[in-house]
């Protein structure tokens, strides 16, 4: 079995969302302007802009082999896609043509060593190897006819709870009527069956609170509220508002300062009883540095730019052995994204909950012969060989951008 073609499509689909992504509402250009009720200016307000496309973007790889078997991964490129695909085109497929692609460490190791040596160890090029890598999982498990999740030893359990993800927080001024508006949407998410919901906090102390105290008194306390700052506050507005989050029993405290903080992390990992998590991991080193440092409670890579199912397993598996969670980062992408997560969140010993993005999306369901169903809030693995969903090609490649940098 050898790989004969390696194919990276940037993915550019149309939103078919009535409102915005929820994170570029509560962190990008859609967030308003006036932030004045923040108590410190560290970060600087410029630090607290992230880029978000209008579109829905992505990188879908597609890997053949000379048996005639197709492999399916994707590249998480939230924003650029171009830029990712032209990353497997000209530096990862030259490395994996004519390889045995069930050979997924050496090729991992292979692809990860070529930039190596130049500072290439996350970003672009780990969410090109991570697209990749999902891809040839998928091949080794029509070979072996089983799915990803019995390749990583079997499924620890049956489905994994999830958690909708999810709501924009609110500055301190918005008025009453759009704080009832959000406590509408956490009650019909719940009547859809989900357990639990991320807010996406960062609008300021006291705006955060007063968003979460309302979530809180009319969801009760069975029901689970996580809050993720995507790194906007200085450690003393994160300290204040986790002690205050701890008194409102939040599941966990997701990126509250810059990811690069390490020494922030640890203060407020020892500090505060709720835990500390974040996304913004891409390697088992990174992990590696926050465990040595006491800095984190629950690892979050995300399997589409943190290296792939490979890395992901790996860094799961580093955190089990202190003692802390893994929970799958999901966020905006295609339905090859949510079978790739489900597979490392079944079989996982150390797995808490699951992200699931509740936004329509073009690229999901839309793009898959079977559906991947939610039942009573929980997600499962497909039982089919590889990431065991069938891609419909033609609706998942209507979507290719035809777009290219000047």
């Amino acid at each position: 079995m050898k790989i004969v073609r390696v194919q990276a499509f940037p993915i550019q689909a149309e939103p078919t969302d009535t409102r915005p992504y929820w994170g570029s509402r509560a962190w990008g250009t859609e967030r308003a302007a006036g932030q004045a009720e923040l108590s410190t200016e560290y970060p600087v307000p410029l630090r607290r802009r992230f880029l978000y496309s209008r579109t829905i973007d992505t990188v879908v790889v597609r890997i053949e082999t000379d048996t005639g078997h197709i492999g399916w991964g994707e590249a998480k490129a939230p924003v650029a896609p171009q830029a990712t695909a032209t990353i497997i085109d000209l530096l990862l497929t030259q490395i994996l043509i004519g390889a045995d692609p069930r050979e997924v460490t050496v090729l991992w190791e292979r692809m990860y060593a070529g930039m190596r040596v130049r500072g290439h160890r996350a970003g672009f090029y780990l969410e090109a190897i991570a697209g990749v890598d999902i891809a040839l999982w998928d091949l080794a498990g029509q070979a072996a006819n089983a799915p990803i999740c019995s390749l990583l030893g079997g499924r620890m359990r049956e489905s994994v709870r999830v958690y909708a993800s999810g709501i924009p927080s609110l500055p301190l001024e918005a008025p009453d009527a759009a704080i009832a508006e959000l406590v509408t949407e956490a009650k019909s998410l719940e009547a859809a069956g989900y357990t639990g919901v991320k807010v996406a906090i960062g609008r300021g102390v006291r705006g955060d609170l007063r968003v979460v105290r309302a979530l809180r008194d009319a969801m009760g306390d069975g029901f689970a509220i996580y809050v993720d700052a995507a790194g906007v506050y200085s450690r003393a507005d994160a300290l204040r508002l986790g002690q205050a989050l701890e008194e409102l029993d939040i599941g966990f405290f997701e990126m509250p300062i810059p990811p690069e903080d390490v020494e922030g992390y640890a203060e407020l990992a020892q500090k505060l009883a709720i835990p500390i998590a974040l996304d913004s991991i891409m390697s088992r080193h990174e992990t590696v540095e926050l465990i040595r440092n006491r800095a984190i409670d629950v690892v979050q890579p995300d399997v589409c730019r943190a290296g792939g199912i490979t890395e992901c397993r790996r860094i799961a598996e580093l955190a089990d052995c202190f003692g802390l969670a893994y929970q799958p980062h999901v966020s905006i992408g295609s339905a090859i994204h949510v079978a790739a997560s489900a597979h490392l969140a079944v079989a996982m010993p150390n797995a808490l909950v699951c992200e699931y993005w509740i936004g329509s999306n073009p690229i999901g369901n839309a793009v898959i012969e079977q559906p991947i169903e939610l039942h009573d809030g929980h997600l499962s693995a497909p039982d089919n060989p590889g990431l065991g969903i069938s891609i419909l090609p033609d609706r998942l490649l209507a979507h290719v951008s035809r777009m290219r940098p000047e």
